[in-house]
């Protein structure tokens, strides 16, 4: 072992770069506003009265994630010297993510409350997106080493940035590529968030008791995490991950599809009808959530700016998801549930389409 890969390794375990175990923390608690504000707050809102026009708003509660890129540069650029430019920022923003979860623990969700629950997650979502900006500077490379041999892989020393080279969200767009990503990142998600945004409510309506609509939610994240994460992990070292990503949105279309029978009366709206359908999608989901990212933190790895680049491109992903989430409740609101579904399979076979074009155009 040569003396730059031991002084690599003695800084890795001395704790200058965190461990995976840390990153997956911080990834953790940062998506608890989002996954309130996507999987329960709108059945909750639902079983209290509040009707589908209204919850169409709610996933709306993602905009600071869709925003974060006007301040990404801004956490890249500066931090405190003494507990670090990274902990400076992630530090503060736990705080604030905790108080605003535990004022949405102690209020009863109600009508007459719904104002201050939405402002609470909001709250609760921005500290949050800031929080990722910073820890997005610290995984990009270590998320890659999570799919990839490590045993005999040395991570180079963190460089400081140039003074004369600050980040920019303006760089993102000079770079190769950068608007096919884009373009992708739009699709990356639609099948999985389209159906997460109508099948609870979709089941509350149909009179589902709220504990097994839990049952329902908690099946599909855990075929998601046990299954789709690390079955993606396998198939971008086998085939790739232009063709991961692909295979993971066409096993989360076929989701949509079984949450359309469903839907339509073909299979039953129980318990045991509905799990085929939540466990395939949350697989699909899953699948394609690890290749997406895994497009997004190979291009920010590839530039300077690692932070603000995957800040720029999630921006665009979230965007997507939220609109989709939106959109998807305001047409059932208008056509139906099976209507609502029918569009978001259209628009996700076209999506695979646009995302095979979009990725060959990227360099590498």
């Amino acid at each position: 072992m040569n003396a730059t890969r031991s002084q690599t390794i003695r800084a890795t375990d001395a704790g200058t770069e965190p461990g995976l175990i840390l990153i997956g923390a911080l990834y953790l608690a940062q998506g608890l506003p989002i996954g309130f504000a996507f999987e329960a707050l709108p059945v909750l809102l639902r079983q209290a009265g509040i009707p589908l026009a209204v919850i169409a708003w709610v996933p709306l509660a993602g905009l600071p994630w869709v925003l974060k890129p006007l301040w990404a540069p801004l956490v890249d650029n500066h931090g405190g010297a003494r507990i670090g430019r990274r902990r400076a920022w992630i530090i503060p923003m736990q705080l604030v993510l905790a108080a605003s979860m535990a004022g949405l623990a102690v209020i009863d969700a109600t009508a007459g409350m719904a104002l201050w629950i939405v402002a609470l997650t909001l709250i609760a979502s921005t500290a949050a997106a800031t929080q990722d900006i910073a820890t997005d500077g610290l995984a990009a490379v270590l998320l890659l080493a999570g799919l990839t041999p490590v045993l005999s892989w040395a991570e180079p020393p963190a460089s400081a940035r140039p003074a004369s080279a600050p980040a920019r969200v303006g760089g993102y767009f000079r770079r190769p590529g950068g608007w096919a990503l884009l373009a992708a990142a739009l699709f990356f998600g639609l099948p999985y968030s389209g159906v997460l945004a109508l099948s609870k409510l979709w089941l509350s309506d149909a009179g589902m008791a709220l504990g097994r609509i839990g049952l329902v939610g908690i099946a599909g994240s855990l075929a998601m995490m046990a299954l789709g994460c690390p079955l993606a992990a396998q198939a971008i070292r086998r085939f790739g991950t232009g063709r991961t990503l692909a295979g993971g949105l066409a096993i989360a279309i076929v989701g949509l599809l079984l949450w359309t029978l469903a839907v339509t009366g073909i299979t039953a709206a129980t318990l045991a009808g509905v799990l085929p359908a939540a466990l395939v999608l949350g697989l699909g989901g899953g699948v394609a959530s690890v290749a997406a990212s895994t497009v997004i933190m190979r291009f920010a790895a590839g530039g300077d700016q690692t932070g603000t680049d995957v800040t720029v491109a999630q921006a665009v992903h979230v965007f997507s998801e939220t609109m989709t989430g939106s959109v998807a409740i305001t047409l059932a609101a208008a056509a139906g549930y099976a209507g609502a579904l029918s569009a978001i399979t259209l628009a996700s076979l076209a999506g695979i389409a646009v995302i095979a074009l979009m990725l060959r155009r990227m360099p590498g």
